[in-house]
């Protein structure tokens, strides 16, 4: 009898099973080559994106997100909703890939990164990214590409929740991930080796010139001057 009974239900476990699968229940999977790029690999594919000068000034930080979003494996699906270096949503995909998430993890990790990079680029037109992009902190954490990155990233509604708590912790994903501690892994996992600011605008003025000697100790010699004014002419 109790044979018979541990029979039908492990029968009746593997029917709900099989239909649990048949109902299109996602699970994770991986798209084409399993890839382990570099927290640098993904900085450079970001400096050579179509993202904003502004946000490619701190993308150290943005190669470690890649890293803390999927361990560099592009081809990866977490099996719930998300493909890739930065783990687009399946919408997002379809937006600004305009394929499937099959076809999003066998791109290459330039055509990757410049999908998200447009995504983002239009995130931070979003009023909680303006007000986030405004300030030099937020809850003592240092606003940067990664901190605005992991705004977009988390859902800008989410992020203005955040922003009117005034703290970190006024939003939380199910697991338990806020918005500052996305940034914060982001920049811990980014190589330490890789310099912020030089994808930017070259200098604009002397104080941005790197030099020992200050500009104004040693003028040049009116000979050698390329403007040369006589007293008559002031």
């Amino acid at each position: 009898m109790c044979t018979r009974l541990s029979g039908l239900l492990v029968f009746v476990v593997l029917c709900v099973s099989i239909l649990w699968l048949s109902k299109g229940q996602a699970v994770a999977a991986q798209y084409c080559e399993r890839t382990n790029y570099s927290a640098q690999d993904i900085t450079d594919a970001v400096k050579n994106s179509p993202l904003r000068d502004d946000l490619k000034g701190t993308s150290c930080s943005l190669g470690g997100l890649g890293r803390f979003e999927s361990g560099g494996n592009k081809g990866n699906y977490n099996g719930s909703c998300c493909t890739g270096i930065f783990q687009l949503n399946n919408a997002n995909v379809q937006k600004y890939a305009g394929t499937d998430r099959a076809g999003y993890g066998c791109m290459s990790l330039q055509n990757q990164v410049d999908a998200w990079a447009k995504l983002t680029n239009d995130g931070y037109n979003s009023p909680a990214v303006r007000q986030l992009a405004s300030m030099s902190t937020f809850d003592g954490q240092k606003v940067d590409a990664s901190f605005i990155a992991a705004c977009i990233q988390l859902g800008t509604g989410n992020c203005q929740k955040m922003l009117n708590s005034g703290s970190c912790s006024g939003f939380a994903d199910i697991n338990g991930t806020t918005i500052c501690k996305m940034a914060n892994n982001a920049r811990a996992m980014a190589d330490p080796k890789c310099q912020d600011g030089q994808a930017v605008c070259g200098p604009s003025g002397p104080g941005d010139f790197p030099t020992s000697t200050s500009i104004a100790a040693n003028p040049p010699a009116a000979s050698s001057a390329s403007i040369i004014v006589s007293p008559t002419d002031v």
